[in-house]
């Protein structure tokens, strides 16, 4: 694979990474479920300064009254992180928390930095800006 920026980034191009990051962690982990809500946890990354646009989403659709601790479905997610749309997170660390019942709950830790697809970090991964964090039990 090669690390070549990537050019284009769109609502459905998100869901898609989304879903890679998913499927290497249940294989990862043995996770079988195909159902998953997502809590996001919007990170402030020191010394990294924020433009108007990232203020925007900070202040209103990242807020902790609008999206604190709730666990939304897959495209509320996407909705919500794609606002700014081909603006995402830079990047985005997804770690599974638990099942509730069938369902999958996964954080996601995302920069409040919304920048362009040929900015985003871990294009190495396959799945820009999309991380796999597995905690290792052992």
């Amino acid at each position: 694979m090669t690390l070549e920026q990537i050019k284009q980034m769109n609502k459905e191009i998100f869901k898609e990474n989304l879903l890679k990051t998913i499927q290497e962690i249940s294989n990862e982990i043995g996770l079988t479920s195909n159902e998953y809500r997502f809590i996001i946890e919007p990170v402030r990354e020191k010394d990294k300064p924020l433009n108007s646009a990232d203020d925007m989403m900070r202040l209103n659709i990242l807020s902790e009254d609008n999206i604190g601790g709730k666990q939304l479905p897959l495209i509320n997610t996407v909705n919500v992180l794609c606002g700014l749309e081909p603006m995402v997170p830079i990047w985005i660390n997804v770690i599974f928390i638990g099942l509730d019942e069938a369902t999958a709950i996964f954080k996601l830790q995302c920069s409040l930095r919304f920048r362009k697809p040929t900015l985003l970090r871990n294009v190495e991964t396959g799945h820009a800006p999309f991380k796999a964090i597995i905690e290792r039990t052992d």
